[in-house]
């Protein structure tokens, strides 16, 4: 009987032990699913975090790289407008060192040996001329040099190039007046006069009249030439006398263009004209 007894004492005793593991398995099993219930949205919440922060970072790099690449856009720009506008000035003084203006042609009528010289004696008749190289006016005055190459004097004043580039009313070409006509083996003061100071040039693309901003400066003309102070305040680059020449033959005509920016030209524009008398003398040298 006492035997039963133990042996039902310790089936009890394992039954509880058992119990009791069962309900501390049972409750540790609940705790966890507990606990993983309650962390499992803040570990959730912790990888969008993750996920957030990379995407931040990911659009912080391509923000930095976008307002990188505008920087690099806005200097090439900036580089292309000044190379833009360095182009158009480019351009701009190309058209005006080709852009010339008319302003005077020599015909030369005849040529003589002077008798007791013997040095060449060249008539030639000279007169204004428009940009179509028509005359300006009715006079036609006649010199007569010594030598073969005729030298005209010219007073000539050449304005800034911004003032010639923007067009400027008054400074958007250069302007000259005529001084004299002379010839090779004369002194220019031996030289014939054309144009006095204060009179109207008429063949610089001024419609033949002479405005006060003119007048101020032919008036001064050698005052403002030698004193830059004064001839900056009127935004004139250079003003000095200049003397193309050129050697001519009879019968041809000379052609002299002033450009916007002040440098003469002196050209043939036709060729002389043979008379019969050196047709027949070729002919019987032939």
């Amino acid at each position: 009987m006492g035997k039963i007894s133990d042996t039902v004492h310790a089936v009890h005793s394992v039954t509880r032990t058992l119990l009791l593991a069962a309900l501390v398995a049972g409750a540790g099993a609940a705790g966890w699913t507990g606990y993983s219930l309650y962390n499992e949205p803040q570990r959730k919440l912790d990888e969008k975090e993750r996920e957030l922060d990379k995407v931040r970072d990911q659009l912080q790099t391509a923000s930095e790289d976008l307002l990188a690449r505008q920087r690099a856009m806005a200097s090439l720009s900036a580089e292309l407008k000044e190379k833009n506008e360095k182009l158009q000035r480019l351009e701009t003084s190309m058209r005006l060192l080709k852009l010339s203006h008319r302003i005077a042609r020599l015909r030369i009528l005849d040529q003589t040996t002077h008798p007791e010289s013997g040095r060449t004696l060249t008539t030639v008749e000279f007169f204004e001329v428009n940009d179509d190289g028509a005359p300006m006016d009715a006079r036609r005055r006649q010199f007569q040099i010594e030598g073969d190459r005729v030298y005209v004097e010219c007073l000539v004043v050449k304005f800034d190039d911004r003032y010639v580039e923007q067009a400027d009313l008054d400074r958007s070409t250069a302007i000259c007046l005529f001084q004299r006509i002379f010839g090779e083996y004369q002194q220019p003061q031996e030289g014939y006069q054309l144009d006095a100071i204060g009179s109207s040039p008429t063949s610089y693309a001024r419609g033949g009249k002479m405005s006060a901003f003119e007048k101020r400066i032919w008036s001064d003309f050698w005052n403002i030439a030698s004193d830059r102070r004064k001839a900056a305040e009127i935004g004139i680059r250079a003003a000095h006398a200049d003397a193309p020449s050129i050697r001519v033959r009879k019968g041809a005509v000379y052609e002299l263009e002033l450009r916007s920016t002040g440098e003469f030209t002196l050209r043939p524009v036709q060729a002389p004209v043979t008379s019969p008398q050196e047709i027949a003398g070729k002919g019987a040298g032939g």
